[in-house]
């Protein structure tokens, strides 16, 4: 979008241009019939001046005043030059540049002499009408440039406001400054109206999906406490069944799954409002605990670290971790192994200056990823046609392992290992 602006800015600088250099050439072709009729003008000239020049030819103080008559009149200077060619007299100025034009002065026949005429003025004349048609075309070709600019310069500005809206900066605005006035100005204040009023209304959505979250962990507290109290006086009663059992296991995996999609929204308004909370962390330390949680076996973690302490914010950290755990384990044929370990570069396919980083990585046993799943994966709530460990859920827990690690300066990937199973990956600047 941005080009076309610009080749629109191209266009009318140069319909104008064009417009002014034709404008310049109609008016030297104007002038150019106008000086066209001196030929003429000047041969009847000359013959008049060569008739009142023979008869005064033979009278030398009338001959001298006519010369100097003509010389004032034209500002030229003027050579008399016998019929030999020898020089009579000279009347005007002593030097003369310009063009040089011979009057014949004949008498009956005979040649009397001859008159040498310089007119400077015809070549000053001629040299300034070049230099002010030139001078205007640069001037009007200038504006042009000028006009042209201030014309698509408001509509580049919108464009590009436009495309930061599009990409998710709901807080860019069009500013096209006090002096702008008309159509763009309204435009511009209708875009930025509607720029505020999307911000306002998607705040608001996140504020409300954060208090519902917040408010829905209370009463799914209360219920995992009173499945905890009917499991204990059943068992004190000694009048539970198996059956009763097996209904208060399935009510507790439901209301775990329920707080760990309520703790996914959290930390997605978490990542909405940008609410991180730093601090240096060892990153094996908060794998194991994370491990320990899902009550998974700590030899499969292999901390490669070397205990040095990372900027992290531990709570989303964490939950980027037990979503990796939880694909794998529910879609992928369970956890194989599990690493974190310095590296210089944040992924396989990054390009440009290393740098060193955090990388953490869950390996399963599930038959791998697809070609599309591979590369959407990490897209929110895509959900893969096929099986294998991108089926079922692939969207939201990917999704915001994803924005976590972009959050903390990062990237998340995946891959499929030679021997089978799946590599899940997220990396985090330290």
């Amino acid at each position: 979008m941005i080009w076309r602006a610009r080749r629109l800015q191209h266009q009318l600088f140069w319909w104008l241009g064009m417009t002014s250099l034709a404008t310049v050439v109609a008016a030297g072709l104007v002038l150019r019939g106008t000086e066209s009729a001196w030929p003429r003008r000047y041969q009847q000239l000359t013959s008049l001046a060569a008739g009142q020049f023979a008869e005064r030819w033979q009278d030398p103080p009338a001959r001298r005043a006519f010369a100097e008559q003509v010389a004032e009149a034209l500002e030229a200077t003027l050579i008399l030059s016998d019929a030999q060619g020898q020089r009579l007299e000279r009347v005007g100025p002593e030097q003369c540049k310009g063009p040089q034009h011979i009057l014949q002065v004949p008498d009956e026949g005979a040649r009397l002499g001859s008159v040498q005429v310089c007119l400077p003025l015809a070549r000053r004349f001629g040299s300034s009408l070049l230099a002010v048609l030139g001078s205007a075309c640069l001037v009007l070709w200038a504006s042009a440039a000028l006009v042209a600019r201030r014309l698509v310069r408001p509509l580049s500005l919108l464009i590009a406001t436009t495309r930061e809206i599009g990409s998710g900066n709901l807080g860019a605005r069009v500013r096209l400054g006090r002096h702008q006035r008309g159509e763009l100005a309204l435009l511009a204040e209708s875009v930025n109206d509607m720029a505020q009023r999307i911000e306002r209304q998607l705040r608001d959505q996140r504020e409300l999906l954060a208090a519902v979250s917040h408010e829905v962990r209370s009463p799914l507290a209360r219920l995992r406490i009173a499945s905890e109290l009917l499991r204990g006086s059943g068992e004190a009663a000694q009048g539970g069944t198996a059956a009763q059992a097996k209904v208060l296991d399935a009510f507790d995996r439901e209301v775990n799954e329920l707080d760990l999609l309520i703790g996914k929204l959290l930390a997605s308004s978490r990542l909405d409002f940008e609410t991180l909370s730093r601090t240096p962390l060892a990153a094996g330390r908060l794998f194991a605990d994370v491990l320990a949680r899902r009550q998974l076996s700590p030899e499969l973690l292999n901390d490669e670290s070397g205990g040095k302490p990372a900027p992290l914010d531990a709570t989303l950290i964490a939950r980027a971790l037990d979503n990796l755990l939880e694909n794998a384990e529910h879609h992928a044929g369970g956890v194989q192994s599990c690493a974190v370990r310095l590296s210089s570069a944040a992924g396989p396919t990054v390009s440009g200056p290393e740098r060193e980083s955090l990388v953490f990585e869950v390996c399963d046993a599930g038959p791998g990823f697809s070609a599309e799943a591979r590369s959407r994966g990490f897209e929110a709530f895509y959900r893969s046609p096929t099986g294998g460990s991108s089926s079922g859920s692939l969207g939201l827990g990917l999704a915001l392992v994803q924005r976590i690690a972009r959050a903390h300066g990062g990237r998340a990937w995946a891959e499929n290992l030679p021997a089978g199973g799946a590599r899940v990956c997220f990396s985090v600047a330290v």
